[in-house]
Order: structure tokens, then sequence, then C-alpha cells
């Protein structure tokens, strides 16, 4: 069952935002735009952040990209320029999910749920622990060509993030 239904059973909805760092460019611009074709019916958005002095050309072609049949699900943001506020990358970065978002739903006939209102004090921040493992490893393109997350990798005080 996928996480529509199951959310749908439980009187919610499902969408998700899948959000890539990168301090690269596109290899293939045209594979990339037909892979975002091919999950633009999806219940996602995609949120690419370009670190550093790459060529971000093929990034900001699919910002954006959108055919006549298919939505826009992709949003590209240059990290460089908006190093030094917060809060504009932060704006920068979530701009078009919120459209994208009820794009999807109002064209599955689906109205989207009414936003949901907390107070600041009912909203769980949990505090953050250095000591505890961070686990950034991964593996591209084992044998069945999928993303594999592994565990490792720990907090190291002075590394730069």
């Amino acid at each position: 069952m996928c996480s529509q239904d199951s959310a749908r059973q439980k009187g919610g909805q499902s969408y998700t935002t899948l959000v890539i760092l990168t301090d690269g460019s596109v290899s293939d611009v045209n594979a990339t735009a037909d892979a975002l074709r091919q999950v633009s019916d999806a219940p996602l958005s995609v949120v690419i952040v370009g670190i550093g002095q790459a060529d971000f050309s093929g990034m900001r072609f699919l910002d954006d990209f959108e055919t006549s049949s298919k939505r826009d699900i992709a949003q590209f943001v240059e990290f460089n320029a908006h190093k030094n506020s917060c809060q504009s990358l932060t704006s920068a970065t979530l701009h078009e999910i919120p459209d994208q978002l009820v794009k999807f739903f109002t064209s599955k006939g689906i109205m989207p749920s009414s936003p949901i209102q907390k107070d600041d004090e009912e909203i769980a921040v949990e505090p953050y622990v250095p000591e505890e493992e961070i686990d950034l490893s991964h593996n591209f393109g084992g044998e069945d060509e999928e993303i594999v997350v592994s565990a490792g990798g720990a907090y190291v005080p002075g590394n730069g993030y």
C-alpha cells in the first residue's frame, strides 16, 4: 500500500520533499529532466541546493522545468547567493513547495487538508547533543542501482559542520 493510501485511511495526506545538496553540476541534463518528468505525478517536491563554485547552469535549467502535461516539482537554489542570510536561504529553498503541494493534490481532485495550528509550546524540538553519531555515509551505484545509507560517521568538534 502506498503512503498516500495509508495516510488517507488515517484521515491524513502524504507528501515528500527530497532535498539534494550538491557541489557538482548535472552530467546529463536531459536524463535528469526525463527523471523529473517521470516522477512529476508523484506527491513529491525536489529541492536542489548547489554548494560551491561549480557550473550550476544545468541545475538552473531544471528549476521551473515543466511541460504542458507535467507539473513543476524542482527548485534549484544556489547556496552562495544566500550564504549570508539563513532567512534568505530558507525562503528561497522552501519558496515553491506550497504551490507544488497544492497543485499535486488539486490535480488528483483532493483538497489539501486545513492547516494545523500549533502553539510554539506544542512543537517538540529535541536539543542537539554533539556526542550523538551523525550518519552521513553513502554508497551510490550498488548492484541494484539503489542509494544505500549505512551507519557510520560521528560528530567531531571543530570540523566545520
